[in-house]
């Protein structure tokens, strides 16, 4: 069982941007435990895959290595069934899965073709993902997916489809006086009350997908202004953090928030990040199949995970992991063995012959 290898991968710090030796470990491992395998290295994520033989789908399984800072006082400990260290369940128990699943068919032949991508910096920046060379550099290769199961935690629930996220400032320019002279400036800040006003009225916008609902919604979520306590401002600026549908370009989402400034009256708006979402695929066969024979509950993604980056290159993806979501992030972080151990054993029966 993966257990003893998820103490292995807690005990390897891989804090977001340190990612070598955890990396290297994989890489031996992977060599090791399965040397039939093509392995490619890039930068500190590992591709490994089998021989792709035509007349089998390619299963992919995925996960990245880097955790958050964090700390974790039992670290490495096994208490009243739950394994305490950094990354438990964000995501090294998942990891701990697919090294195990690598390792198992070394013995005996599965199914489907398999590929294993476990990559770098995930807990950073879109634009700076370890999954974004991986698709520039190998998208070929990449090609031969038939369907992606990312290891995020779930609780061993499926959750399908994601959110696209834009990070946008909404900018509002007026000009610089003393305060006790106001009518000498104009006050950036009272130029925002009109997008203030419109998002406090906003309601979330429902989304349905078969059985599956989403929600888009935006918010103001940071301010920034130039001046002090006793100044006219001359720019005020508000985040908006834009949460789209599933089925929405970029693009879309976008021009979205480009007719929201004139509405509003705003300046202008500078993007910061645009992350896309991801097709909830409940069509797709091999995914009805698993729903079919493990009776899995199935969820909404009301979140962005990396399944959109699959998505967005036209392969098929869900979040499917052994780790809690309520423990990403936290301190004292922990992972419950047993949902490891269905995890495995449930990838395990659908994978093999």
């Amino acid at each position: 069982m993966p257990v003893s290898l998820l103490k292995k991968l807690i005990s390897i710090p891989s804090v977001y941007g340190n990612e070598k030796e955890i990396a290297d470990f994989v890489e031996n491992f992977l060599k090791e435990k399965n040397p039939s395998l093509t392995l490619i290295r890039e930068n500190n994520t590992v591709l490994a895959f089998t021989d792709f033989i035509p007349e089998k789908k390619t299963i992919a399984l995925v996960g990245h290595l880097d955790t958050v800072p964090g700390e974790n006082e039992y670290e490495g400990q096994v208490i009243e069934g739950k394994l305490y260290g950094l990354g438990a369940s964000d995501m090294k128990a998942g990891d701990a899965v697919i090294l195990k699943l690598a390792e198992e068919f070394s013995k005996q032949s599965p199914r489907f073709n398999l590929f294993f991508i476990l990559y770098e910096k995930e807990e950073g920046p879109y634009t700076e993902n370890g999954l974004q060379p991986v698709f520039k550099n190998y998208s070929e290769l990449l090609k031969k997916i038939d369907f992606a199961f990312v290891l995020e935690p779930t609780d061993n629930v499926l959750q399908v489809g994601c959110l696209g996220v834009i990070h946008a400032w909404f900018v509002f320019k007026g000009k610089r006086a003393h305060s006790a002279r106001p009518w000498e400036g104009e006050n950036a800040i009272h130029k925002g009350w009109e997008l203030l006003r419109y998002l406090r009225e906003l309601k979330p916008k429902k989304i349905e997908v078969g059985e599956l609902s989403f929600y888009e919604v935006l918010n103001a979520t940071m301010v920034e202004y130039s001046g002090g306590r006793n100044i006219i401002p001359e720019e005020f600026k508000v985040n908006l953090n834009y949460r789209f549908s599933p089925f929405k370009t970029t693009e879309e989402a976008m021009s979205d928030l480009v007719d929201l400034k004139e509405k509003v009256k705003a300046d202008d708006v500078e993007f910061t990040d645009v992350s896309p979402a991801a097709r909830p695929c409940i069509d797709n066969p091999i995914l009805q199949e698993f729903r079919e024979r493990f009776s899995i509950p199935i969820q909404p993604k009301q979140a962005w995970t990396d399944v959109a980056q699959f998505s967005v290159h036209g392969i098929d993806a869900v979040n499917f992991g052994p780790g809690q979501p309520h423990q990403a992030h936290k301190r004292n972080e922990y992972v419950e063995i047993k949902k490891v151990e269905e995890c495995y054993r449930i990838l395990k029966e659908f994978l093999k012959a």
